[in-house]
């Protein structure tokens, strides 16, 4: 998986990088709105995280924009705002989900990961693709029951491949 993350605070960026790599994810990250929202527009990403206070534009903004761009990436938002007027906002104008900080690690990872696999077309964690069956929670592959042992970028390409599956995807969707 690819997730783009726009945050401005440092330490909390620098957290949700390494929650998501230590789960395989691969994270491009950007402090400013309008860059996310360029890169966002150019590359294929599984995901966005996306805090709503950044310093060049809104977040909300960062949302609309990429929506009017049939850009149709998940998007959770991570923010201090906890109003539900706020949330109601976001998810009204195309956010995914929305997590309030402070949060749980654990809970941000599993909502990504969540969002993601719905936007695939996936409700649950588990992918059967005939004999062989992926644990997108638990990064293990098993073929009639067997566990598949595989390197992480193994592991990270066939879950690519399952995630995707129907679909054309390029060498740079790969790499």
């Amino acid at each position: 998986m690819r997730v783009l993350l726009i945050e401005d605070d440092t330490s909390t960026a620098k957290g949700i990088e390494l929650l998501l790599r230590e789960e395989g994810v691969t994270v491009d990250a950007t402090s400013f709105g309008q860059y996310g929202l360029e890169v966002g527009k150019i590359y294929d990403y599984d995901g966005i995280i996306l805090d709503l206070m950044l310093p060049d534009i809104d977040g909300m903004e960062v949302i609309r924009k990429l929506r009017a761009a049939n850009i149709t990436t998940p998007v959770v938002v991570v923010s201090g705002l906890s109003e539900c007027e706020d949330k109601v906002k976001c998810l009204d104008i195309g956010a995914d989900d929305y997590l309030t900080k402070p949060f749980n690690g654990a809970e941000l990872v599993s909502r990504i990961q969540a969002v993601i696999r719905r936007s695939k077309g996936h409700a649950g964690s588990v992918i059967t693709i005939g004999r062989m069956t992926v644990n997108l929670q638990k990064r293990r592959v098993d073929i009639d029951g067997k566990p598949l042992h595989l390197t992480s970028k193994e592991y990270s390409i066939l879950e690519l491949l399952c995630l995707r599956r129907g679909a054309t995807l390029t060498k740079e969707m790969f790499l």
